[in-house]
């Protein structure tokens, strides 16, 4: 099975990975959190599919063994 992603974690670690450039603070906040907001929104896209997926999966171990 598939594991989720904590979005708050997986954002946070993405930022902290990733330099930003810019010629002032409120530049590089404001790519920041736009690189914030799209890590975490993948990771909940992601976590959808991982539920989907696992669900299927759960549906064809349970209806494949009778």
């Amino acid at each position: 099975m598939l594991k989720n992603i904590d979005p708050e974690k997986f954002a946070l670690a993405v930022i902290s990975s990733v330099s930003t450039n810019g010629d002032s603070p409120e530049t590089i906040a404001k790519e920041k959190l736009k690189l914030y907001v799209a890590a975490f929104e993948e990771a909940v896209n992601y976590n959808k599919t991982v539920i989907a997926e696992n669900k299927g999966q759960a549906l064809k171990e349970f209806y494949g063994s009778k």
